[in-house]
């Protein structure tokens, strides 16, 4: 009975070791490759739900749902620009590197908006939910105007 438990540990700490060594050697490559999948998600969901507050289309209840996206989004905007990662091409300014302390300012800012969106969009209120979009796209736009070059 004793062998069999230091196998498993033996294998968990393996196992582990390894899950560990595959996270840090991320390369700069792949973590911007992350950083656009991740980025490409959060404008598809401010996409969607745009198109439903401005009932451009049905919500058929998927505002909450698309609110919910962009939270859990821009839950991980503050660990996809990991330092070196601003390689190939890329919309990332150097200030984001360059001044950490504004760009986590920004990133707090639309995570609590963007669970104050997550909360209208729940409460179903129309004035509610157009101020919250409203103050969501706010802070995005804040972060892209200090922090993503333009795309003119």
């Amino acid at each position: 009975m004793q062998q069999k438990l230091i196998g498993v540990l033996a294998t968990l700490t393996l196992i582990l070791g390894t899950s560990l060594t595959a996270i840090a050697e991320t390369s700069a490559e792949d973590a911007a490759d992350y950083r656009l999948a991740v980025m490409t998600s959060l404008r598809g969901h401010m996409t969607a739900a745009s198109m439903i507050v401005r009932g451009l289309v049905e919500d058929n209840g998927y505002l909450a749902k698309h609110a919910k996206g962009l939270e859990m989004s821009v839950s991980e905007v503050h660990r996809v620009f990991p330092e070196g990662s601003n390689v190939g091409e890329s919309n990332a300014l150097p200030a984001i590197w360059e001044d950490t302390d504004k760009f986590k300012a920004a990133i707090e800012k639309a995570e609590n908006a963007s669970a104050a969106f997550v909360a209208a969009a729940k409460s179903g209120g129309k004035d509610e939910i157009g101020g919250a979009f409203r103050n969501l796209g706010g802070s995005c736009r804040g972060c892209h105007d200090d922090f993503k070059m333009s795309d003119d």
